[in-house]
């Protein structure tokens, strides 16, 4: 292998995945070489295959990536360090490509640029915001109008009366209201 990994470079890197610091993260980075030393030549080489990979992409990721690639090496027992260097390799590269295809979505911020619909630059905040009111106005609307086809005969033209802002006559108003008190749900189950 053309990488020049050390042990302890790998013992550091397990280290520092734990809430330690100073002399006791010292003292787990030595506990971990032991550990690593003491591993079969394949395990090693998994280890260090992994290490160099995880090395090679964004620093939130290297973590769950060394994991990933080091499972994967000690589940193929491969005692050729060469082919545990060309699985990591290839297991790297399919993994940019998954990355790079759920990043391509979204890797700005809600101050980026973008154009709008009607071609005019904004920024994206804004047009999330807008987009989500125009949204929840729509769902506004159908649940009413789901609401309103649920209202018996009787008492659908009293409610489109009243949604016109047009006044009520007093037995329109009792009866809207003593089928509103029959039903205190109606609004709730909508």
């Amino acid at each position: 292998m053309k990488h020049s990994v050390t042990y302890r470079q790998i013992a550091k890197m397990l280290a520092s995945a734990l809430p330690i610091e100073g002399d006791e993260f010292r003292t787990m980075v030595e506990e971990n070489l032991l550990q690593i030393k003491l591993l079969f030549a394949s395990h090693k080489s998994a280890l260090k295959c992994a290490y160099i990979f995880s090395r090679k992409v964004p620093s939130q990721e290297r973590e769950d990536l060394f994991q990933e690639l080091t499972l994967t090496l000690l589940e193929k027992k491969t005692k050729d360090e060469r082919l545990a260097y060309a699985i990591a390799r290839c297991d790297w590269k399919d993994w940019w490509k998954r990355y790079k295809l759920h990043s391509q979505f979204y890797s700005g911020s809600l101050n980026d640029i973008v154009e709008g619909e009607d071609g005019s630059k904004v920024e994206l905040g804004e047009l999330l915001v807008g987009e989500v009111d125009f949204e929840r106005r729509i769902i506004g609307d159908l649940d009413g109008k789901a609401l309103f086809d649920r209202l018996p005969e009787a008492i659908k033209p009293i409610v489109t009366k009243r949604l016109i802002g047009r006044a009520l006559t007093d037995s329109e108003r009792q009866r809207l209201s003593r089928w509103v008190r029959s039903r205190p749900t109606i609004l709730v189950a909508a």
